[in-house]
């Protein structure tokens, strides 16, 4: 019976990811169109979209190569198992041994990679600043991505995020202030993470392959810190119906307060982009740094 629900709850949650994702996009554009002063597109505005879109026959550049129509579906997929691994409204699914932070860390990385390889396929100027802007960004946010991951794992003594969610949600994660500065260190990389510049050499098909990636890595991002940080009702896999409803209310109350607060961030650092976010992201890394070394201090202690 355990089995059984861990798969249900597996193939729930994939379906709440793919239901969710281009919803959420939807919701962060018409809230910032709200920010702004503006009424905004329709919350389903981006379902559309991705329809006309995918209805469309791609074009492109002379000079770019096969890897051009490719890369975006690399990105997809990457995008896409990483959104499977990270629970939403409870733990113990089928998927739950492969869900390590290193793993999911390295599924974005593979995304990012691919965004920045298909920006610079076609060898144009807007292209390359693209790809140039992207990864001076990462280079600022990998450190801090990576020491925010190795400090949480320091602290529950193994990188698996279905059990590093069980001993934070059981109030084990000591001391609480490394784990405090880890989640300040990915609030900023998963603000600077958020939005992308958009490739101006992608169009039609491969367009709306991209957009669902982008849709699905904010969602990455933000279940990330609902689960980590903010694990008040996440359910187990054989705790039944009451406690899966109860899992799902959660996870969507938490998942729409946090995209409130992404889409004002989004606002203020979008006006003051690249180097506020730049800034950010060093603030960041310096806040993952303190917090490794707190949770090396606390580990030579005990």
């Amino acid at each position: 019976m355990s089995i059984l629900a861990a798969l249900l709850a597996q193939g729930i949650h994939i379906v709440l990811m793919v239901l969710t994702a281009p919803t959420l996009a939807g919701v962060l554009a018409a809230t910032e169109a709200r920010l702004d002063g503006r009424h905004g597109p329709p919350v389903l505005q981006v379902w559309r979209d991705l329809a006309r879109l995918a209805r469309k026959r791609p074009l492109l550049a002379q000079s770019a190569s096969s890897m051009t129509p490719f890369a975006p579906v690399v990105r997809l997929a990457a995008t896409t198992a990483a959104a499977a691994l990270v629970p939403s409204f409870t733990l113990g699914m089928a998927l739950s041994p492969l869900a390590d932070l290193l793993a999911i860390v390295a599924l974005l990385g593979v995304a990012r990679a691919a965004a920045a390889l298909t920006a610079m396929d076609a060898g144009t100027a807007k292209g390359g600043i693209v790809a140039a802007s992207s990864m001076r960004l990462a280079l600022f946010g990998e450190p801090a991505l990576l020491l925010a991951v190795f400090t949480l794992a320091l602290l529950a003594g193994t990188s698996n995020l279905d059990l590093i969610v069980s001993l934070q949600r059981e109030g084990m994660m000591q001391p609480a202030a490394a784990s405090a500065l880890a989640a300040a260190a990915l609030v900023a990389v998963t603000i600077s993470r958020s939005r992308d510049a958009a490739d101006p050499e992608l169009s039609g098909g491969t367009l709306a392959v991209t957009g669902l990636a982008d849709a699905f890595g904010v969602l990455v991002w933000l279940n990330l810190l609902s689960a980590l940080f903010l694990p008040i009702g996440i359910a187990e896999a054989g705790g039944g119906l009451v406690a899966w409803l109860v899992g799902l209310a959660a996870w969507l109350a938490k998942l729409t307060v946090l995209a409130l607060a992404l889409a004002a961030c989004r606002r203020t650092f979008g006006r003051h982009r690249p180097r506020a976010t730049a800034e950010l992201l060093a603030v960041a890394g310096l806040l993952a740094l303190i917090a490794v070394v707190f949770a090396l201090s606390s580990a030579s202690s005990a």
